[in-house]
Order: structure tokens, then C-alpha cells, then sequence
């Protein structure tokens, strides 16, 4: 299955040959004022996480609503005794670094392991990480600087011309349409791309245009999404957007579209539709409702994809040091509190500072995303892309935020979850 719905994600396993097409909307649940949440690509080449709590999805004809975040109860460690408030689940009990259950945990409180981390099953594939790997102690790491990586969206040329056309087909249509010099010689170059290989091949030079040449990755990202490209559409899309559309909205602007849109549109609409479109009053929207602003927009949700591509770099860390290797000395501090449940095995806790929080990999990684929960208004993501196994990284410690949520797709397309908390929320 491509779509595996989570705890507080939707994880779509999407790849070139295995395109992931998603409906959604911006519905946070929680009103988050001062972080305004991207649009979802409507496409997908690539693995994505949705978080639940933001978006609502429509996905193989069933809808997702948004819902609120999903965490465990919290476990208190005196540092002798665990305990909850209520009663333990069916599949409490003590495990081994085997991931193996090896004690039942039936009461609370509990007699705990003096010595931390420690780790409890809590459900039959989930569990909780007591305490951080290092605390109380000081440590030298090794500083490694990572490429990183950046997500955007782009329109292929794959998704909307018509597949039996030939190259000069799509080069004469191209040439038919109202964009500028510049703009029609990137449409060029995309038709080239698109005839030079296979969707893997397309992605690899799509993501090196977006790293190496700012202009075009503009234009694919944005001024490609106008009104301009709907003569290049192959299929029913401006049919079906014509036909839900205030019929006095299109007779406005009807007589200011360019030639070809407006061919285009008499092409898609039955004789009988476009004399009602003509015969209706002509009615001024309002500011951004109107025919123009609405086709982009909904263009823009059908058919941009995701696509990563190299931007900088960051620093992480590693507990393996080489004699030639820049180091940091960091304070771990006392973990206790904190409880780190998961799905899989994806990252575990490190550790913790006055300000960071450090996660180290155990896999190798696609997507990895945390959000941190500042307050029921504030809401900070975090975003990280391909990363190695035994790789450590830092986040924010917010000590007065409420918890941290957050996923992950390995490279074997396997997907996990986990939630950091210390204190009950």
C-alpha cells in the first residue's frame, strides 16, 4: 500500500513510478498563529509525512479529517518506581536490548531499573524509552557538516501534455502559447528533460536545475503555474473546473483571456455550455475569487510535485572522534523525566542540554520531521531529509513548550513515529 495512516501522520510511500496524487486542505486543528502551514503538492514522487493535527486529506475516495495529537500517558520515574495515571496496557512489561519482553509491569506504582535509559513495551508494537543515553555527564562529539537538502514543488511536463504527441508536437504547441521570450526557451529545456530519459532520470536533473540555476527553478516553481499553460493540459481538468465555476465570473473575464486560453476553453466545453457562459451577466468577483485566480490555484493543487534538492548544509554530530575531526564538548543533563515513545526504530533519544534536544539515527532515513508543540498557538516543524544510521542531531529545547510529535520514512520505505514528552500534557 502507498498510504499508511499513523498515529498523528499520513505516510505516503511515493516514488517516481509509484506516484502518490493528494487532495488536501489547510484545517490546523489547533489555531497556530505565527507559523502559517505550507500547501501540500497535490503530487508526489518522492516519500511525504502529512501530519494529521494540520491537514485534512482526501485519499483513495475516502476523507481524513484533522484531528488532534495523539500521545500516550506520561510515566512518572522517581528513580525507583515507575507509574501512570490509570492502569498499564494489556502489553506493559520491561524490555531487554533485544527489543525482547522480559518482566510484566502490573501495577503502579512499579519497581523500576536504577539505571537509565530503560525501555517498557507499552503497545504490541510501540514502545517507551525511560531516560536519555547520555545525562549527567559531559561529552566530546565529532562535528560532521551534512549537505542539506530542501523541499519545493514544480509542474512536469509528464503530468499534463498529452503522452502519444511527439517532441515537435509539444514544441509547436509551446510556441502557440502567451508566455515570454525567456519563459517559452525553460518550457524548451523541459521538453528536452522530458524526452531525455525516465522519470527517474527527469528527477535527477529537476532537482539539480533547483540547486544550481535560481531563475528556471522560479519559473517551475512558480510563474509556471499561470493560466498561460492550460493550452498544454491534456485531459478533462478545465472541463471539470468550468463546470463547478459561477458561469457570471467566466463571462467577466472572458473577454480579457488570451487566444489561446480562451480557444481552449471553447475547445472544453460543450456549444450548448459556452452560449449559456456568453448569455450570462458578467459579475465582477471579489479579490481573488475570481475564474483566472481560482484555475491557477486549483492547477497548482492537481498538478505540482514534490521535489528535494541540495541547499547548504548543517551540522551534526557523531561519538566516534578521529584524531583530525573538529569536536564540541556539550553537558548532557538529567533525562528522567523525559519519556520517548515510538513505532519502529527509526531515531532514539540522545539526550538532552539546557537549550538542545539530540536524537541519534538508527536507520537510514528519507523523511524525518519533528513538531514541536510551544503552546496550543505555537508550532515550530523541523524537517531533516536523507540521513545516514548513527548520525546525531540536534533540535530546540523549548523546557516551557508541551511536547514534541514527530515521523519518519527509512529508505526501505518503512514508516515510524514517536512523541517526546516530560510532563503530563
Amino acid at each position: 500500500m502507498i498510504h499508511k495512516l499513523g498515529a498523528n501522520y499520513h505516510f505516503f510511500f511515493a516514488t517516481p513510478n509509484s506516484i502518490a496524487r493528494i487532495q488536501s486542505n489547510i484545517n490546523p486543528f489547533y489555531p497556530f498563529l505565527k507559523v502559517k502551514p505550507t500547501d501540500l503538492p497535490s503530487i508526489s514522487s518522492d516519500p511525504i509525512l502529512v501530519p494529521k493535527f494540520i491537514y485534512e486529506i482526501d485519499w483513495n475516495r475516502n476523507h481524513f479529517a484533522t484531528t488532534s495529537i495523539s500521545l500516550p500517558a506520561y510515566i512518572t520515574y522517581s528513580g525507583k518506581e515507575i507509574s501512570i495515571a490509570g492502569k498499564w496496557p494489556p502489553y506493559a512489561s520491561y524490555m531487554n536490548t533485544k527489543d525482547e519482553s522480559v518482566k510484566e509491569i502490573t501495577s503502579s506504582p512499579f519497581p523500576a531499573p536504577s539505571k537509565l535509559p530503560f525501555f517498557i513495551r507499552w503497545e504490541e508494537k510501540e514502545k517507551i524509552q525511560i531516560g536519555g543515553i547520555k545525562q549527567n555527564e559531559s561529552l566530546e562529539l565529532s562535528v560532521l557538516t551534512r549537505t542539506k537538502y530542501e523541499s519545493a514543488k514544480y509542474l512536469s511536463l509528464r503530468d499534463i501534455v498529452n503522452p502519444t504527441l511527439s517532441e515537435e508536437e509539444i514544441l509547436e504547441k509551446i510556441e502557440n502559447l502567451y508566455f515570454d521570450k525567456k519563459s517559452k526557451a525553460y518550457l524548451y529545456r523541459l521538453v528536452k528533460i522530458l524526452y531525455a530519459g525516465t522519470p527517474e532520470e527527469e528527477y535527477k536533473i529537476i532537482s539539480n536545475l533547483f540547486s544550481d540555476e535560481l531563475e528556471f527553478a522560479k519559473f517551475l516553481s512558480q510563474s509556471i503555474f499561470t493560466a498561460e499553460i492550460i493550452p498544454m493540459i491534456h485531459g478533462p481538468f478545465l472541463q471539470s473546473f468550468i463546470g463547478s465555476f459561477d458561469e457570471r465570473y467566466i463571462r467577466y473575464v472572458y473577454p480579457k483571456l488570451s487566444s489561446p486560453v480562451k480557444t481552449t476553453l471553447q475547445k472544453s466545453v460543450s456549444k450548448g455550455k459556452l452560449q449559456m457562459i456568453l448569455d450570462s451577466p458578467s459579475l465582477e468577483p471579489k479579490y481573488g475569487e475570481g475564474f483566472v485566480e481560482k484555475l491557477e490555484e486549483e492547477l497548482y493543487k492537481k498538478f505540482s510535485r514534490n521535489i528535494y534538492y541540495v541547499d547548504g548544509s548543517f551540522k551534526t554530530y557523531r561519538e566516534k572522534i578521529e584524531e583530525s575531526d573538529h569536536t564540541l564538548k556539550f553537558f548532557f543533563e538529567d533525562s528522567k523525566k523525559v519519556n520517548f515513545w515510538q513505532t519502529g526504530n527509526g531515531i532514539t533519544f540522545f539526550g538532552l542540554t539546557k537549550h538542545k534536544l539530540f536524537f541519534r539515527t538508527e536507520e537510514w532515513i528519507q523523511n524525518l520531521r519533528f513538531d514541536w508543540f510551544l503552546s496550543r498557538k505555537e508550532w515550530e516543524p523541523i524537517v531533516f531529509h536523507r540521513l545516514p544510521p548513527g548520525l546525531i542531531l540536534e533540535i530546540p529545547f523549548y523546557s516551557t513548550g508541551k511536547c514534541v510529535v514527530g515521523g519518519g520514512i527509512t529508505d526501505e520505505r518503512k514508516a515510524f513515529e514517536f512523541s517526546l514528552q516530560w510532563f503530563e500534557y
